[in-house]
């Protein structure tokens, strides 16, 4: 029972690295998605206005919105993609090895109780037989092969009386 307290602490506490881990990268692309969301929006703002003004004279006052509106969604985009690209930390899968380790050996722990309490449920059975049987037919507590054992532990009992 030691073993499976033990693997049940190991996997408490793997789960808690494990969600921790997880909870951890997923505030880190939140903040990351929050501050290209505000980069996205000075963006918008400071590089919209000097972009304008410096196309508006070369393509027109349409053509400049358009090229400064496409430039505002190629910045957006990057900035989304690397927020997405973040990969869990390298710890994390350690933490999943341990807890499948924990989990083996929990389900081979289970496995061998399971086992014993089919031999104890089998050996119950059997001396149930017995005794139904030695009811129903007290007299085979003589059959021949168990006479002589019988005689032997007698002979022995009286021999001991006397000395």
């Amino acid at each position: 029972m030691n073993n499976i307290t033990r693997n049940l602490h190991l996997l408490w506490r793997a789960e808690r690295v494990l969600a921790e881990s997880r909870l951890k990268l997923l505030t880190r692309k939140l903040i990351l998605g929050v501050i290209a969301g505000i980069a996205g929006l000075f963006a918008w703002g400071m590089l919209n206005i000097a972009a304008y003004f410096a196309l508006e004279p070369l393509t027109g006052k349409a053509w400049a919105a358009c090229i400064v509106g496409i430039a505002d969604v190629v910045i957006a985009v990057i900035l989304i993609a690397f927020a997405q690209g973040l990969q869990p930390a390298p710890e994390e899968d350690m933490v999943v090895e341990v807890r499948n380790m924990a989990l083996a050996e929990i389900g081979g722990e289970v496995e061998d109780v399971q086992q014993k309490l089919l031999q104890v449920r089998d050996d119950v059975e059997v001396v149930r037989e017995n005794i139904a049987a030695f009811v129903k037919r007290p007299s085979d507590i003589f059959s021949p092969a168990l006479i002589g054992p019988i005689l032997m532990t007698i002979t022995k009992l009286l021999k001991a009386k006397k000395s």
